[in-house]
């Protein structure tokens, strides 16, 4: 075996695994938060699932970070004008 090469090491496939436990973190995250219990809207009482309320307190979060940048970077800018 004159002209044969060594087996090139094979990488570990990180992003692989950290997809799986996104995955695995997901759907833990999903059975785990099924209940459906009551929450007041001010207004209103409606009876969702925790995950259901914890996605629109994470839309919530997302879009007044979202709009709160947006004005603060409009008031910088008007402000060195």
């Amino acid at each position: 075996m004159q002209g044969s090469q060594p087996k090139a090491k094979r990488d570990v496939p990180w992003s692989l695994i950290g997809l799986g436990a996104v995955t695995a973190y997901a759907l833990l995250l999903v059975f785990l938060n099924d209940e459906t219990i009551p929450v007041n809207f001010v207004f209103f009482t409606a009876k969702i699932s925790k995950l259901v309320l914890i996605l629109l307190c994470l839309g919530l979060g997302f879009a007044g970070g979202f709009f709160f940048d947006r004005w603060r970077h409009r008031r910088k800018r008007r402000e060195t004008a």
